[in-house]
């Protein structure tokens, strides 16, 4: 197929001064993001650039995720939700055209949380809000983070929900070393889980959801669900229509066939062109948006993945 211009809906930005803010926030996590090439200097954003160029991409969508502002306390979080937020500002200004970014927000502090999705969305003009599926021993869709779920409902946005890292808390993941081989797409699965579980999607009619990862696998789980939906109530609403409704899944996992399940299970307008940088970079970013592109699928389902499903999901013209 010609080469679609495709939105990158999954790509990762952190500041060497916003990691260091988390570091002396007491995040324990940020050492792993340094040296990766994903900061702000002109030399890392020039190559930044040329891989996207190479790859046919024309923006990406920037997230703090999986280092969040969560830790400091409520106002040392807020100072570096403003700060990760103002960095992305400026990254959008700075390239025009080529970037757009999911705000940052200082959970678990709900109310200093709402204000500063609120900054990021209605001020700064960012596409929603990204989360963590867990967040400083809470599961991001317990109950107590509800009021904050229902402010992202009312500004009728996105919420973008990506692993943290943590294994799902399981000691079959962490005692391996498997955190980040499996551990990761399990938490999106269970993320999509615990919102069906709670029924919010029922609950809070106008929120959208970006799930990471194709949903790590839960459309290969997908009868399972359904069926525990009809046979044992396990939920309040059937899950398969609930996930075709306001439910979008990225494709960062970069297997053809997990693609093509996903397709048919989710439904060719839900899935989203993600890279995952900058965990993968060079040749394997060109194969993030390379392997929709040879995908055994329809030409006009290819350039939805690659572009005009995130168009219509972020109100974005054509030929902006």
């Amino acid at each position: 197929m010609a080469k679609v211009n495709a939105i990158d809906t999954h790509a990762h930005l952190w500041s060497n001064a916003y990691l260091d803010q988390l570091h002396e926030n007491g995040s324990e996590e940020t050492e792993i993001a340094k040296g990766m090439g994903a900061g702000t200097s002109p030399e890392e954003m020039d190559k930044r650039l040329k891989m996207m160029e190479k790859a046919g991409v024309a923006q990406q969508v920037l997230s703090a995720t999986p280092q969040s502002p969560y830790f400091g306390g409520e106002d040392k979080a807020l100072k570096a939700a403003q700060m990760i937020n103002d960095t992305y500002a400026q990254v959008i200004k700075d390239y025009p055209g080529k970037f757009m970014a999911y705000g940052a927000v200082p959970l678990p502090y709900i109310d200093a949380a709402i204000e500063e999705a609120k900054r990021a969305i209605n001020d700064l003009g960012f596409l929603g809000i990204a989360v963590n599926t867990y967040i400083n021993g809470e599961y991001a869709f317990d109950e107590k983070f509800f009021p904050f779920w229902e402010a992202l409902d009312e500004m009728d946005t996105i919420v973008y929900i990506h692993p943290t890292g943590k294994g799902a808390c399981s000691p079959m993941v962490n005692d391996w070393d498997l955190e980040w081989v499996v551990g990761a797409p399990i938490e999106d699965l269970l993320a999509v889980l615990h919102i069906l579980k709670s029924d919010l999607p029922a609950r809070l009619p106008h929120l959208k959801f970006h799930i990471a990862h194709l949903g790590g696998g839960l459309g290969f789980q997908m009868q399972r669900v359904e069926d525990n939906y009809e046979d044992w109530d396990s939920f309040k609403h059937s899950p398969k229509e609930t996930l075709k409704d306001r439910f979008y899944f990225d494709s960062a996992n970069f297997l053809e066939e997990a693609l093509k399940l996903s397709v048919d299970v989710f439904g060719e307008d839900k899935i989203l062109m993600g890279s995952d940088f900058p965990y993968f970079q060079n040749e394997k970013y060109t194969r993030a948006a390379e392997y929709i592109r040879n995908a055994k699928l329809d030409d006009k389902v290819k350039e939805k993945i690659l572009r005009t499903n995130a168009e219509a999901l972020y109100h974005i013209k054509p030929n902006d």
